[in-house]
């Protein structure tokens, strides 16, 4: 079923809806959706409205609110992603896979051997990247649309996370002994608890970052006997995360 966002709260006695902008133009030129048929409309306490639509114009959608209910699709931890800048299609992938999987937030990082250098505000692509994990959100049934944000560098990134969060996991090809299952062994996830994860870009963190991040208490692991691609480690993360809080 389509779903949208929008940042308000509707309170239990409204039974009705506009919606209007870009929404709207969404709803009538690209989806061409018609009087009757459904939609989610996901509001800022998390509660998903199902509503059935009234009147439809490039201007203005009308709803009836039918039912609604709490959003019970957010992950029972917090997790940054702190992705070393890639080229192209490999941040995109990154990004949609990680909102498909948790991801709270995701913070594009200038590390020694990004190939890519962005001056955030220069250019487009965080609008892009911003739009993506609004699509991926609206795919998979979120609660909430992840939030991507400005360029960081490394070390400003893995303050922030020490500052932050209760764990930092920083993957690194060269770790051998970190197990990621042992560490994430004690979290109690009931808590909900806020996990930064450190991805590095193609060709990977150096040594001297390594050790910077462990000078800010980040946990070095290993992500298993393979070498992964710098937009498949954040979602196998992730994905290990969802296991140990949802699955296991």
């Amino acid at each position: 079923m389509t779903r949208l966002f929008i940042d308000t709260k509707i309170d239990e006695g409204i039974s009705t809806w506009e919606i209007g902008g870009d929404d709207a133009r969404y709803l009538s030129d690209v989806l061409r959706m018609r009087p009757g048929e459904e939609l989610i409309l996901c509001d800022s306490s998390r509660t998903d409205h199902v509503c059935e639509i009234s009147s439809v114009s490039k201007a203005l959608v009308a709803v009836s609110i039918t039912d609604r209910h709490p959003n019970a699709n957010e992950p029972k931890f917090e997790a940054t992603i702190y992705q070393g800048l890639a080229k192209g299609e490999r941040m995109d992938l990154s990004i949609q896979k990680s909102v498909e999987l948790g991801a709270t937030r995701y913070v594009p990082t200038a590390c020694s051997r990004s190939i890519v250098k962005i001056k955030d505000g220069k250019d487009g692509k965080r609008d892009r990247w911003q739009a993506i994990a609004l699509e991926a959100a609206r795919q998979c049934g979120r609660g909430i649309v992840p939030k991507v944000d400005s360029v960081m560098d490394l070390k400003a990134a893995l303050k922030e996370a020490q500052e932050s969060c209760d764990l930092v996991l920083f993957p690194w090809e060269e770790e051998k002994e970190g197990s990621l299952g042992k560490i994430l062994a004690p979290v109690d996830f009931e808590k909900h608890p806020k996990i930064a994860v450190f991805i590095g870009p193609e060709g990977g963190f150096s040594e001297e970052e390594a050790k910077l991040a462990e000078n800010h208490g980040a946990k070095l692991v290993t992500l298993g006997r393979r070498i992964l691609r710098t937009e498949t480690a954040a979602p196998a993360v992730l994905a290990m995360l969802v296991y140990r809080s949802e699955l296991n």
